[in-house]
């Protein structure tokens, strides 16, 4: 316990400091004198409050003065263990223990606490009943009290639950295997660990790894302690409850593997590792120790891809003519080596006119014999998993009679995976008449900005129809009373 006694008194400290100041500031800073605080953790490197039948554990109390711009007169700290939960030793002792029907009260005279104190300690060993069952909920309670009135009573008590559980080694594992780079080029490194979760130690713990027959084990740190075929073993030995151990592994793939890296084996399919870990403690589950990874085998290099979206359009696909759009490109590299020099390229054709983009573009033409024009971005340096989006904003003068396709390049120097995510198409439309509210004929009338003039020609000719109509049915009228 003593080694640990300068990592609790800090902890301690700063856990009263923080619940301190979880309070309303003015009740804290608006008066003047003690302000105790306390606190119960459990040291040691296993702090759960888990504790088996029978099991001797410590638990650690902190009383403080530390906010306090007074001293504390007369304090005292009770302490209150439930029934099921026994005192073995305190230090130090207390000065006062009552038994009762519901457990054991034990007081501690603390006199004078001066103003800014730090915690005292108070080192409780307790033990568990043996009878008790799986489940069951001890709360330890712990209060402090002066005869001065305090700033805020809200921290001078605190509480302490115990759950009851059953003695077992239970070994989980964890391998960062299915988030490195599982590449043929290079050896590829990764990590296990093996963790005991139980609450008893596990004794003479082993740990197994079965590599598939397409990969090949180089080295690890710890050495593995025996290969047998596929199958590599590590002696662990002892790793007690909350505690880890944990294994770095190196492997290489078959060259076999290439074309599956790169998407030319007629079947994708996929190399299997399993992990099995073992301990001599009887009470164990072996399911609990198995871990199985199933990986595809990645081509090394950088990967830069790009898509292409249109926001804010009323209809995807459709833009009205005269009017602006945006068009986002979205980029980035997603492969497992940096990308060197990457640039993206914008083909717009013709009709379609470069208003503006964020960020400018670096370089811009127009020299393609269709009329398109091709505007460039260096984007420089990407690192594995950057991103970013370019936003260009396009003014439509025109689409094309079967649509115009735009489109967005990305390219890198250096080793860039293949793939098809390196170029992205947009194929637009121009709006339907209906769409936008305007007659095609309105909108394909020669010399007609915006269609107005054709519209006051339009309604005219409507007119003149209406008068005619009218004049025809009186005529037919006045005649009638003749015949």
């Amino acid at each position: 316990m003593q080694e640990h006694r300068p990592a609790v008194l800090f902890a301690l400290a700063l856990a009263i400091l923080l619940a301190s100041t979880s309070y309303p500031s003015h009740l804290v800073a608006g008066g003047r004198g003690p302000n105790l605080g306390v606190n119960i953790l459990r040291p040691g490197s296993d702090g759960r409050s888990l504790v088996v039948p029978g099991q001797t554990i410590t638990i650690d109390v902190g009383v403080s003065n530390l906010r306090g711009d007074a001293p504390a007169h007369d304090t005292a700290l009770t302490v209150r263990l439930p029934s099921g939960l026994s005192l073995k030793e305190s230090r130090p002792a207390p000065d006062e223990t009552e038994t009762a029907k519901d457990g054991v009260r034990l007081t501690w005279n603390l006199g004078v606490m001066e103003a800014g104190a730090f915690p005292q300690m108070f080192d409780l060993d307790v033990q568990a009943a043996a009878d008790l069952k799986s489940g069951t909920a001890l709360a330890i309670d712990a209060s402090v009290t002066t005869t001065d009135k305090v700033v805020d009573d809200g921290n001078t008590r605190g509480a302490f639950v115990l759950s009851v559980e059953s003695p077992a080694a239970a070994l989980i594992m964890q391998s960062n295997l299915d988030s490195v780079p599982l590449t043929v080029e290079s050896p590829v490194d990764f990590t296990i660990e093996v963790t005991n979760l139980g609450t008893v130690l596990a004794s003479a713990c082993v740990l197994k790894m079965t590599v598939p027959a397409k990969a090949i084990f180089t080295s690890s740190d710890p050495s593995s302690s025996a290969t047998s075929g596929n199958v590599v073993t590590w002696e662990l030995g002892d790793i007690a409850p909350a505690q880890s151990q944990s294994v770095k592994v190196e492997i290489a793939l078959d060259q076999i593997l290439s074309a599956a890296a790169y998407g030319f084996a007629p079947k994708l399919s996929s190399v299997n590792f399993k992990f099995d870990a073992t301990t001599a403690t009887a009470v164990f589950n072996p399911d609990d120790g198995h871990l199985e990874i199933a990986r595809r085998p990645e081509p090394a290099g950088s990967n830069v891809a790009v898509a292409l979206n249109v926001p804010g359009v009323e209809y995807p696909g459709v833009l009205p003519i005269g009017r602006d759009a945006t068009f986002e490109i979205v980029y980035g590299n997603f492969g497992h080596a940096p990308a060197s020099k990457a640039t993206i390229a914008l083909t717009l054709p013709k009709g379609l006119d470069l208003v503006g983009a964020t960020p400018a573009t670096a370089h811009s033409n127009n020299n393609d014999p269709s009329g398109a024009t091709v505007s460039s971005w260096d984007l420089g340096d990407l690192r594995v998993g950057e991103s970013g989006v370019i936003r260009s904003r396009v003014h439509v003068t025109a689409i094309g009679r079967d649509g115009s396709l735009v489109s967005a390049a990305i390219a890198a120097e250096g080793k860039d995976v293949p793939s098809r995510q390196k170029t992205a198409y947009s194929l637009q439309r121009a709006a339907a008449q209906s769409d936008v509210g305007v007659a095609p004929a309105w909108r394909r009338s020669p010399g007609t900005s915006g269609g107005r003039p054709a519209r006051w020609i339009l309604i005219a000719t409507v007119a003149l129809v209406v008068v005619a109509a009218l004049s025809i049915v009186h005529a037919i009228r006045r005649r009638k009373p003749n015949a």
